[in-house]
Order: C-alpha cells, then sequence, then structure tokens
C-alpha cells in the first residue's frame, strides 16, 4: 500500500524537529554532524540541505540564533551575572567573540541590550521590574504538528518540475575542481575537461553532467569539489587530469529547470523543498546536475538542467 504523501512529509518534519530539539537541548556544547544527523536518521550527506529545507536557514544558523536569543534572556533576567558567564555557558569560545555575534544580530553590545531592555534597578543594580519575557530562559521544545504550517507549502517555481525517476549508469571521464560553486569554478572545469574531450571527437557525444560533492552551508567553499563530467564510451582510458569514474543510476529525484545564469542555488533550495515535501529519503551519494544545453546558445541565456538527487530504494 502507498504511504500518502502528507504522512511522508510529516514524518520528516518530525525527524527534523528531534534534530531541534536535541541542539536546544545541549547549546552549551558543539555538536558533531555525525551526532545531529544520527538523531534525525537522516544521511549525514544531505542532512544540512535537508534541514534547511524544512526550517528556513541553515544548522549552523538556527543553533548561533537559539544561543544568542538565550543568552539575550540571559543578560536580561540573570542582571548580576558576568556578560563572560554568559557568553561561555551559552556556548561561545570567548567573550570578545560572544559580543561581535551579538552586535551583529542585536544591533547593540551585550551591556548597552541590558541596561536598554531592563527596567528599573535598586540601589544595588537589582532589577526591579519582573515582567521580562522569559520564555527563552528554558530549552523551547518543537512540535512537527504545527511548527512548519507557515514554512513549506506546495508553492514552487514556475520554472520547476519534479519527479521520481529511474537514472542509467553514466560512466565518465571528468575533470574535478576545487573552489566556490559558481560559474568561475564550473568554466574552469568544462573548458580543461572539454579541451581533453574534443581533439578526440567526444565532445558533443555524450550526456553532460556536473557532480557537486559538497554542500558550502558547511564545507569551506575554497575546499568545495566539483567534477564536471561527460559520458564516454567504456574503455576510455584515464589521461593527465582528467579521470574515468561512474557515476551511479538508480532512483532519483530529478528536478528540472530553466532558469537565468543567477538562479541555480535557489534551485537547488526549491529541489530539496519539493523532496522533504514528497517524503522521500536520500541516499549516501552525490547529487548532480544533467545539463540539456549550453546557455550561450539560448536566446534568452537560460540554462535547461535537471537536478538529480539519489534517493534510497522503498
Amino acid at each position: 500500500m502507498k504511504v500518502p504523501r502528507e504522512s511522508t512529509s510529516l514524518e520528516y518534519r518530525q525527524r527534523i524537529c528531534r534534530v531541534m530539539n536535541y541542539i536546544s537541548e545541549h547549546l552549551d556544547r558543539d555538536l558533531t554532524l555525525d551526532e545531529i544527523a544520527g538523531v534525525s536518521c537522516f544521511s549525514k550527506y544531505h542532512f544540512h540541505r535537508i534541514f534547511k529545507a524544512v526550517v528556513g536557514e541553515t544548522v549552523a544558523g538556527f543553533t548561533r540564533r537559539l544561543r544568542l536569543e538565550w543568552a539575550a534572556n540571559r543578560l536580561l533576567t540573570n542582571r548580576r551575572e558576568e556578560i563572560t558567564a554568559v557568553a561561555l555557558d551559552c556556548g561561545f569560545s570567548s567573550s570578545q567573540n560572544f559580543s561581535k555575534a551579538f552586535r551583529r544580530r542585536f544591533g547593540v553590545s551585550p551591556s548597552a541590550f541590558r541596561n536598554s531592555k531592563g527596567g528599573n534597578t535598586d540601589g544595588n543594580g537589582e532589577h526591579v521590574n519582573r515582567n521580562v519575557e522569559n520564555a527563552l530562559s528554558l530549552r523551547v521544545r518543537y512540535d512537527a504538528g504545527s511548527l512548519f504550517d507557515n514554512l513549506i507549502t506546495d508553492e514552487r517555481s514556475d520554472a520547476m518540475n519534479a519527479e521520481v525517476r529511474d537514472m542509467p549508469e553514466y560512466h565518465v571521464a571528468y575533470v574535478r575542481k576545487m573552489g566556490p560553486y559558481g560559474k568561475a569554478t564550473c568554466e574552469e572545469a568544462f573548458g580543461e575537461l572539454m579541451r581533453w574531450a574534443g581533439p578526440r571527437g567526444l565532445a558533443g557525444s555524450g550526456a553532460m553532467l556536473g557532480v557537486y560533492w559538497d554542500n558550502p552551508d558547511v564545507t569551506d567553499p575554497a575546499r568545495c569539489r566539483t567534477d564536471a563530467c561527460i559520458s564516454v564510451p567504456e574503455g576510455t582510458k584515464p589521461e593527465g587530469p582528467v579521470g574515468i569514474r561512474t557515476v551511479s543510476g538508480g532512483p532519483h529525484a530529478v528536478c528540472s529547470f530553466e532558469i537565468a545564469e543567477n538562479g541555480f542555488q535557489r534551485a537547488w533550495e526549491e529541489a530539496f523543498e519539493w523532496l522533504v515535501r514528497s517524503g522521500h529519503e536520500c541516499d549516501d551519494k552525490p547529487c548532480y546536475e544533467l545539463y540539456h544545453n549550453d546557455a550561450e546558445e539560448h536566446p534568452d541565456g537560460r540554462w535547461i538542467f535537471d537536478i538529480c538527487i539519489p534517493l534510497k530504494r522503498a
């Protein structure tokens, strides 16, 4: 019997809620990716993108925001507590790092925030006004039943169509480059690949893929890995910087787009938002883009391509 989409989507939310609760309960220490992905039972390979699709912010951003809100409430409700003690208790490595993050979040220093929000004090500096909101002094717990009602909807860009499809296995030649995801890194990788493929009669004859191994929300952009790939016949030999590998086939969420050059980041966000709504679960393999045109040959300079997300078999 097929499980209703609403049930599988709710399971995604429930699992992410477990992570949010776990983070909320452990704000005073740094959590590893293995630890938090294990709480959700999602693949750590795609966990951060799933979290962002459900919650609307990254794991790091969510954790930082909760720490700062917890610290802000501590400043108001424990007015004699040293700011350094608040910073360390709330998971910051130093009072200097805390002050910089606090100013970015609230626009003022921790001490100025405490003075501006605290009301009157008695002669000993003790806080007299007891009506300060105290909700964030306790660790918040999240409920999947209603928390995400306003975050995830069935709305998506008219530029995207999505379906689950069995994709073929691709035997590819590839050039790998490290650097920030975007036009410059891709052009460098594909340029080098085409200079190799052209003289060998392989340019234009095979499928073109971009394989992305890392999540820039987690990995330093300078260390993100991009593989520019072209499918080649079996028996093709690696040469110099050009390697040979197989891109796995099987069930994939295939999200199709026709977008301008600046639309790639939003396309990836929409693809994972659709994945969460669909209830399908990622497999521990990299995602890739499958290109159907060269934007330079499109009359409006648009890319036509698929984002392919590997899925576990049902």
